[in-house]
């Protein structure tokens, strides 16, 4: 009996102890010397953005310990402090550790003084940030260096030997640690290898686009996207917005192409797949090139709307629509929107597309605008005023119902000598066809009433009617 009894208490035993380890799945614990009874902020990057999951109060021996249930995401990690300065950890799979540093001025300071117990990534990580402290230092000497004596072969030799030992340091990293975010991290930085261009009989290249099309169609092919890591870290987000701003051809017709290509690549890897939409989708939204609204147009309609963005919200999207729908008809390229009922100060109707012009300038104002004030005279005198004899016609449409105060400021800047309109029953829906939010807002159109500019200053007008004279 007693013997039973024993095996049961051992059985007991062995069963806390299992469901103890079991549910203590995160167990990290901090030792910051000469920081005691402070808090840190334990937080992780996603993208460009940085997410807290923790604060944690140190004691008066100035330790700390992160514990979960959970295994948090791995990747990129932050420790921050009460000044806000912080030194940077990797999430392994296994989320039992210890990192001990001292209290310094700055993240190099808590780097160099750094000790880790029980993550090998991180020892790693800890002597790879200061290798390349260190050679990014002498780097930027001899770069200085080289400023002084720009034909230096000497420096040449030097900096090449120091990509060397960089490359060789990283291939060493990456053979020891495979799998490991290290591994996937220096992958993702790695520049492409872009081939010579094929020649033909004479010596020549085949396709003088041969080189930046490789490089643009194979800019992601060391992202492994099967692994999350890189989203939980602020370096697929640099490589995105690098491609983005650096890579693909500065027009609207590119980016959608380039969007639609990568996209397409990451179809069934969803993590990756809602980042990139999010981020291209907020970047040409907000962008203040002219017709970069044609992507954000282009990437609502083809992925918002359809369904394919399963995470936003039906409210979120019934603004979204609404919003494609003011933008959509004024898009560059289109078929300027019609205004049949506009009328004239005399009452009767002049629309748009009656207008024979070369170019048609389309400008919404108001006299109460103070930036109206300045730009209405200006385009007046800068651009209808002189170029009226090639072939440029202003339709300036007030915007208000004050008819005395419309025809007072026409009187007062000399304005009557262009098309005036205004509709003051709004049958016209001009502030919806046009998406006219604010004022001035001006509009160019061919011949042929069709957008080739629009949300544009005078000076960028003119300057865009004479290169097309040329």
């Amino acid at each position: 009996m007693k013997l039973l009894l024993k095996f049961h208490l051992l059985l007991v035993s062995l069963l806390i102890a299992l469901t103890a380890s079991m549910a203590q799945k995160v167990n990290i614990e901090f030792k910051i010397n000469g920081l005691e009874n402070e808090e840190l902020i334990i937080a992780h990057h996603y993208g460009e953005n940085t997410l807290v999951d923790d604060t944690l109060q140190l004691n008066i021996n100035g330790v700390a310990t992160l514990k979960a249930d959970t295994l948090f995401p791995r990747g990129l990690y932050l420790c921050i402090f009460p000044d806000r300065s912080y030194f940077e950890f990797i999430m392994p799979e296994d989320q039992v550790f210890a990192i001990e540093t001292d209290n310094g001025a700055n993240a190099r300071e808590y780097i160099q003084n750094m000790k880790i117990k029980g993550s090998d990534i991180n020892k790693q990580f800890v002597d790879y940030q200061i290798f390349m402290i260190d050679r990014n230092q002498e780097s930027n000497d001899l770069r200085q260096a080289m400023k002084d004596d720009p034909g230096s072969q000497v420096i040449k030799e030097k900096l090449n030997d120091l990509n060397k030992q960089v490359k060789s340091e990283w291939e060493r990293i990456q053979n020891k640690y495979p799998d490991s975010f290290l591994d996937k991290m220096l992958s993702a930085l790695s520049e492409v290898q872009v081939p010579e261009a094929p020649q033909n009989e004479n010596g020549q290249p085949k396709d003088s686009l041969f080189q930046y099309n490789y490089y643009k169609n194979h800019f992601f092919d060391h992202i492994d996207f099967s692994d999350n890591q890189l989203l939980y870290s602020p370096v697929y987000h640099r490589k995105l917005k690098y491609y983005f701003d650096r890579v693909v051809i500065r027009r609207p017709d590119s980016a959608i192409a380039a969007a639609d290509r990568l996209l397409k690549k990451l179809e069934d890897k969803p993590e990756y797949f809602q980042y990139t939409l999010a981020y291209v989708f907020n970047k040409y939204a907000q962008t203040k090139y002219m017709g970069f609204d044609q992507v954000m147009v282009h990437l609502a309609e083809n992925y918002y709307l359809n369904g394919r963005a399963h995470w936003v919200s039906d409210e979120y999207l019934d603004k979204l629509r609404e919003r494609v729908q003011k933008l959509k008809p004024n898009l560059i390229g289109n078929k300027a929107p019609k205004l049949d009922k506009a009328q004239s100060i005399e009452g009767y109707f002049y629309p748009l597309h009656d207008v024979e012009a070369k170019y048609t300038i389309v400008a919404f104002w108001e006299p109460n605008c103070g930036h109206c004030k300045k730009v209405i005279p200006r385009l007046h005198e800068t651009v209808f005023s002189e170029m009226h004899n090639i072939g440029v016609q202003v339709y300036a449409f007030y915007t208000q119902v004050d008819k005395k105060e419309w025809s007072n400021f026409l009187e007062e800047k000399g304005l009557t000598d262009w098309i005036n309109v205004w509709d003051p029953n709004n049958f016209t829906d001009f502030r919806n066809k046009y998406d006219v939010y604010s004022t001035p807002s001006l509009f160019l159109l061919n011949q042929d009433k069709e957008i080739i500019a629009k949300r544009v200053d005078v000076e960028t007008i003119k300057s865009i009617i004479l290169e097309k004279e040329k």
